[in-house]
């Protein structure tokens, strides 16, 4: 007897063929910094035009102000839009842009320390289509006593508006910026720490002297400059002064050897407490979803014509804690599932582990959710320092999740603690494809030995 056909689900639409692809945009901010930040790409009939570009001023999912076009590369102040990009297709044409201007969403959030807009941006097209995103931003309170709720002053960092923090043409270039010749001068990726905490005696999180800082392409591989997040130092103020911002230096994307494209310029902000242990209101760089975007540079960009493998993957990471020089290896899990449309089959995986820590073996073992207890091992390659871990065919074979689906998959390298490992928090890294649609990262807690 043969068995019926399961009904597949309906697929989403992609955004960027009924709607708009976010690359990024400006994702959380202070309500002291109302503005709007945001790079887009939209694939239209071959011919078509950006007829207007309009967004919600007040986070009402209402578009009530219309941008200007200026010309590309003008990085002005305004209630603002530039091109960035026309490819042309076979079939169609790839618009990429950069949008800019105020909001009105500074209301303060408490008792909650933040508050979520969407803010709805609509693209006009000269066919009389309109296509439509809707970003969502998290504003966070900008006072803080001790009577509010635990979370109410986190630190954050400043996103730089008109002429406030100086730099060239304005403060806030180093957003949608155009770098053409891969150059970023030093005064475009501003960092001004905040944290409404700071010198309070007695209170958690009331110390901030530095943030982490990475440059991540649109395909969610780091630039060469930042492999990893990297440490910033900076002084944290509770004011809204400007003068103790700190700036990256002069970067050089072509020299370093970075591939052209899009590039999101991610913060993560931190704190210590009274005893100078990390505070659990800091942000955690091992997660993508706790920095806030501050910039963006568009490098020799051209949008790629195979814009979408059609491959999507969450990844659940997870906080370990080892000894240095202890006898037991350790195996960091990435716990894996399908977010996307297509299956996701046999893929190559990439691990990295930073000083202090080594791959042990050349192999990859893990488990996949139809049997936990049976153990898959798929061939590896190590580097020659063993900090790099590279599996060129992981059968991952990962359907894609929805109602009553969760096909999952656990890998998880061997790693043993180096007696000379660094106490703190070393990141353990994993990329997965070629070209890479997924990255995440888990944290290990390294004590000294004893």
């Amino acid at each position: 007897m043969s068995t019926p056909a399961t009904p597949q689900n309906p697929q989403p639409p992609d955004p960027e063929t009924t709607g708009i692809r976010t690359l990024g945009h400006a994702n959380r901010f202070a309500v002291w910094d109302s503005e709007f930040r945001y790079d887009g790409r939209i694939r239209v009939p071959m011919g078509v035009k950006i007829k207007e570009v309009k967004y919600s001023y007040t986070g009402n999912r209402q578009v009530d102000i219309a941008a200007t076009e200026v010309k590309r590369g003008r990085g002005g102040i305004g209630q603002e839009y530039e091109v960035i990009d026309l490819t042309f297709l076979e079939d169609a044409d790839l618009i990429t842009f950069t949008l800019r201007g105020d909001l009105n969403v500074d209301a303060d959030p408490r008792p909650a320390y933040g508050r979520t807009y969407q803010i709805r941006v609509d693209v006009v097209l000269g066919n009389g289509d309109v296509r439509t995103a809707n970003p969502e931003i998290e504003v966070l309170a900008g006072a803080w006593n001790r009577s509010d709720p635990e979370k109410v002053g986190r630190p954050f960092v400043r996103l730089p508006y008109d002429n406030n923090w100086g730099g060239s043409p304005n403060s806030q270039a180093g957003f949608g910026l155009v770098a053409d010749d891969g150059r970023i001068a030093g005064d475009k990726f501003i960092i001004d720490l905040v944290n409404l905490r700071q010198g309070e005696q007695g209170v958690a999180s009331n110390s901030s002297d530095h943030v982490y800082y990475q440059l991540v392409h649109e395909d969610g591989t780091p630039s060469h400059y930042t492999p990893t997040p990297q440490v910033h130092k900076a002084d944290g103020h509770r004011d809204s002064g400007t003068g103790r911002k700190v700036t990256l230096p002069a970067l050089d994307l072509r020299q370093l050897g970075d591939k052209p494209g899009y590039y999101r310029f991610l913060v993560w902000p931190q704190s210590a407490n009274p005893d100078n242990s990390p505070s659990n209101l800091r942000w955690d760089e091992a997660k993508p979803e706790d920095a806030f975007q501050l910039g963006s540079v568009y490098y020799r960009y051209t949008a790629p014509h195979n814009v979408d493998t059609g491959l999507r993957a969450s990844i659940k990471t997870q906080t370990l804690t080892a000894t240095a020089g202890q006898d037991r290896w350790i195996y960091p899990p990435f716990v894996i599932r399908n977010t996307g449309q297509r299956t996701i089959g046999t893929v190559k995986a990439v691990f990295t582990a930073p000083e202090g820590l080594r791959f042990t073996e050349e192999r990859l073992a893990f488990t996949r959710w139809e049997d936990e207890g049976h153990e898959v091992v798929a061939p590896a390659v190590l580097s020659a320092d063993r900090r790099t871990l590279t599996c060129p065919a992981v059968p991952l074979n990962l359907v894609p999740s929805g109602p009553g689906k969760d096909a999952w998959a656990s890998v998880y390298p061997a790693l043993e603690v180096e007696a000379t490992a660094p106490a703190g928090r070393a990141l353990v890294g994993i990329q997965l494809g070629e070209p890479v649609f997924a990255t995440a990262q888990d944290t290990v807690e390294i004590r000294p030995r004893g």
